[in-house]
């Protein structure tokens, strides 16, 4: 939830990383549950949930399917167009939502080479949380089958989980974004009735002391 201050008091918002607009006022807001919808006619109608791994991957089963550490609310007409795409480093873009997040084919240079195909980059400033929720999804269903998921950004196994390419991107969004105020409220909020935290949001380092520098 965004909190913002106006001239009336204040206003409880969606966060939604598709919009938001860090230094500048955001094309559209939306109130919880009020804007809350399954369908949609254009950027700007309403909020739905996005699975940041998508619910294909994981044939829609739980608690995968409602763990809310990787469920965000966001624009559905964005979500839509993201669809099951893996992140990544746009190159040749094909689409860009009104703050700036982009679809396209993945550069396939730098930090992101190993990989051609269409991948979705949200903004700078929640690289670093995408990527929290994926270690974290990684952690935590380590155990659930996640070699047997077929996504582009998964190996295979169990214990590495991302492909190279794929985990090179996580980690350079990881440091190059560091922890939100927006991450630790979350994490606080979900463990107290999820009973369970995002490691790596209260322990950064842990990314490099598992997966390497």
């Amino acid at each position: 939830i965004k909190i913002r201050t106006t001239e009336h008091g204040i206003a409880n918002k969606i966060l939604d990383i598709y919009s938001e607009i860090p230094n500048g006022p955001d094309p559209y807001t939306y109130i919880p549950g009020t804007n809350q919808c399954g369908n949609y006619t254009g950027e700007g109608t309403c909020y739905n949930r996005e699975h940041l791994i998508p619910q294909s991957v994981f044939n829609e089963n739980s608690p995968m399917v409602s763990d809310p550490f990787h469920i965000w609310p966001t624009d559905g007409r964005v979500n839509g167009d993201r669809g099951s795409y893996p992140f990544g480093v746009v190159g040749n873009l094909n689409y860009t939502s009104q703050n700036g997040s982009k679809r396209g084919n993945n550069l396939n240079s730098g930090y992101s080479a190993g990989y051609s195909g269409i991948v979705f980059e949200p903004i700078d400033e929640f690289k670093g949380d995408i990527a929290r929720a994926y270690f974290y999804f990684a952690t935590r269903y380590q155990e659930n089958g996640i070699q047997n998921w077929s996504f582009e950004m998964f190996n295979g196994t169990k214990d590495r989980v991302f492909t190279s390419t794929f985990l090179k991107i996580l980690q350079t969004w990881h440091i190059n974004d560091p922890i939100s105020p927006r991450e630790i409220a979350l994490n606080n909020t979900i463990y107290t009735y999820q009973n369970n935290r995002n490691p790596f949001i209260d322990h950064p380092e842990y990314v490099a002391q598992i997966w390497g520098d």
